[in-house]
């Protein structure tokens, strides 16, 4: 429940419950923070933002947990604002560590960056500098709060509001951090952020999924956050921070609550629903977490202990946290048996990319807010513990926890009620090794499984391992068939691979005209690869008439559509002067944008013209960084195409090595490593999404 303030006017939260969570925990003194999530403006020219009250309770509540005194308003009005500041410098005098956290609309004028608070009124011609939050004001409030360390994060960067006529840049200007602060945007500076799939943003998902693990140093959570938003937005959004601090930011989650003996028996033996709930919830804070365990499992022996960490909770006399808003269908819908009786918070936040089974708009993996979609699935499956649909999904939302074993009994649970969804999960467990002993027979077996129950991703990703003989006798021609069989019921996927393999002629005689057919039918469905190979054919006349200018048309949109290999090839193109002029410049712009979407070809291009100077200026620190991380991306696969990646890349380094000084190797090794660690590579255990 959310405590109306009167002196304020405002949704604010104070967590100040420390000392019940058990021994080891922050004092509160030590770090606050201050949420604010703005949805609603009062002035209709402003439009409403869909998911920043539920990213800012979700922010309130990983925080809360990771032993931050929480400080949460919604839909804050200027004023607002100000008195929190002013009551935080009055009550968290001395603390080591502050943090602030907005999600709402922001802004530029003239490289300022602008806050707008749910009660201004665009109608005066300096109305930003009169009714809204600069931010350098907000900094320099801040730390006047006596604070040892600031942390600013900006989920904010999204279009302007006000429309193109106003003199306003786009998303947030390039700040200048004050000392021993770090400022974080949701993506980089003058770029746009998303609102995303799920019910949170890209970026708030995955810095709550981050957080809600074990103690980390503030910056690598943020340089993880940017490689997850940027994997999964194929690019599209790369958050980015400014540093100007010299030690570090250590935070970690407060301590488990101490068992008995008697007690931590209850979670000695095998795994079940209420021995993965207590693991998750042994750190928080939070009054629902403990209440929801309670009720759902009143006879365990752990029911207890829960009842006793509410009570000295609700003791404390703090509110609890509000919950997120997930927008689950009316329960008692118009339509007797209708799908609002079927679909439930966990189908809402956990549903999968190509979920055979799924009622709802998937949430790629890396945008899952794995704390609340563990708590919803639970929650659904104790509801139901015989749906095969729900315990595949928390199953999912385990795996991607990194609770291997976990994952697995919900999978095997699952799979035995006739989810065909879950044998995708056991297929990535034992295919990477997760959890269980890397063996790529029983993968290939489970892929079988779940192929013969009509799962067409589970096809196409059986007809992958007889193409690349993981587990199974390599054989073109069975992953064709099977290519077909999942191209029967239209899987946009499946039709791509068949024109590759008509177009290379693997296990079949060469015939474009045949793949340029199964190309169109899945562009038609929206399969920017498809997209990608019809610009290609164009481009090259393969099995149509040559013609540049539809070639390059067709990989525009799949560009632009946040195709890797259009953008790649574009830049292959701008390069060549091949259908368009030629242009180093946008040949490189066109090859950066590939590599940022984890095309490793791309990597080794930007090297070839780095090193060679062709139409830039000549860098051969940089080439050689770039045909590093090309190395290095490879080694995370184990494709035929990635093996020959790998070997194209090391062999123009070592090439390239032969006139470079042993300086010059060793910043070009500086450089790539700086960008591994600020960007990551791409996690390929997650192929299968």
């Amino acid at each position: 429940m959310i405590i109306r303030s009167a002196r304020l006017g405002i949704s604010i939260l104070f967590v100040l419950a420390c000392a019940v969570v058990g021994p080891g925990a922050a004092r509160a003194a030590e770090r606050w923070a201050l949420v604010v999530g703005n949805a609603v403006y009062e002035d209709a020219a402003v439009p409403g933002l869909a998911n920043t009250v539920n990213d800012a309770r979700t922010m309130a509540a990983s925080l809360t947990d990771m032993g931050f005194q929480v400080y949460l308003i919604e839909n804050a009005r200027k004023n607002d604002i100000a008195e929190t500041v002013a009551r935080i410098a009055a009550e968290e005098s001395g603390a080591n560590l502050g943090l602030f956290f907005f999600a709402g609309h922001g802004l530029q004028q003239s490289g300022v960056n602008y806050i707008l608070p749910s009660d201004m009124k665009p109608t005066a011609a300096d109305f930003l500098q009169t009714q809204t939050v600069a931010l350098n004001d907000l900094l320099r409030d801040l730390k006047a709060t006596g604070i040892g360390q600031l942390v600013v994060i900006l989920d904010s960067c999204r279009n302007s509001p006000f429309g193109d006529d106003q003199a306003f840049g786009t998303g947030l200007a390039l700040v200048d951090a004050p000392e021993d602060t770090i400022i974080a945007y949701s993506t980089a500076p003058g770029a746009v952020a998303l609102d995303g799939a799920g019910k949170n943003s890209p970026f708030t998902a995955a810095l709550a999924s981050i957080l809600d693990g074990p103690g980390q140093d503030i910056r690598d959570i943020l340089r993880l956050v940017r490689a997850k938003v940027r994997f999964a937005t194929d690019g599209a959004q790369t958050p980015w921070f400014i540093d100007n601090t010299r030690s570090e930011m250590f935070i970690q989650p407060r301590a488990a609550i101490a068992l008995s003996e008697e007690e931590q028996s209850a979670l000695a033996g095998p795994i079940t629903l209420a021995s993965t709930a207590w693991q998750t919830i042994s750190r928080s804070s939070d009054v629902n977490d403990f209440e929801q365990f309670a009720q759902l499992f009143s006879d365990n022996e752990l029911a207890p202990v829960a009842l006793r960490q509410l009570s000295l909770l609700r003791g404390s006399g703090l509110p609890d946290l509000p919950p997120m808003d997930l927008g689950v269908p009316d329960p008692n819908p118009d339509v007797p048996g209708g799908l609002g009786t079927i679909i439930t918070g966990c189908d809402v936040l956990a549903t999968g990319i190509g979920d055979v089974y799924g009622l709802v708009e998937p949430v790629p993996h890396d945008l899952v807010n794995t704390r609340a979609a563990l708590r919803a699935c639970i929650a659904a499956v104790s509801n139901d513990p015989q749906n095969p649909r729900l315990n595949a999904l928390l199953g999912r939302v385990l795996r991607l926890e990194g609770r291997f074993e976990e994952a697995k009994i919900f999978f095997d649970k699952a799979v035995s009620l006739g989810s065909s969804t879950a044998f995708a999960g056991l297929v990535e467990l034992y295919r990477f090794g997760l959890g269980v002993p890397q063996d790529l027979t029983k993968a290939a077996e489970y892929a079988r499984a779940g192929a013969m129950m009509g799962n067409a991703p589970l096809r196409l990703v059986l007809a992958g391992y007889y193409k690349q003989g993981w587990g199974v006798p390599q054989s073109f021609s069975e992953a064709r068939r099977w290519l077909e069989i999942a191209s029967y019921s239209g899987y946009p996927g499946a039709l791509t691979a068949l024109g590759d393999i008509y177009r290379k002629g693997e296990g079949v005689p060469p015939d474009p005209a045949l793949a340029m057919k199964y190309y169109r039918a899945a562009a038609a469905n929206g399969k920017t690869d498809a997209m990608n190979n019809l610009g290609m054919a164009y481009m090259r006349g393969d099995g149509v008439p040559e013609d540049t200018n539809l070639g390059i048309q067709w990989l525009t949109q799949a560009s632009e559509l946040g195709n890797p290999y259009a953008a790649y090839h574009l830049g292959r193109a701008f390069r060549k002067g091949w259908g368009v002029p030629a242009d180093a410049n946008q040949a490189l712009a066109y090859l950066r944008l590939s590599a940022q979407r984890n095309f490793l070809g791309a990597y080794t291009q930007i090297g070839d013209m780095l090193a060679a100077g062709e139409g830039v200026e000549k860098n051969v620190q940089e080439a050689y960084a770039n045909y590093t991380i090309a190395i290095e991306a490879a080694k995370l696969r184990d494709t035929m195409a990635s093996d020959e990646n790998l070997k194209e890349a090391t062999e123009k380094r070592d090439a390239l090595v032969k006139d470079m000084s042993a300086e010059d190797i060793a910043k070009g090794e500086r450089i790539a490593a700086n960008w591994i660690a600020q960007y990551g590579l791409l996690d390929f255990n997650l192929v299968n999404e």
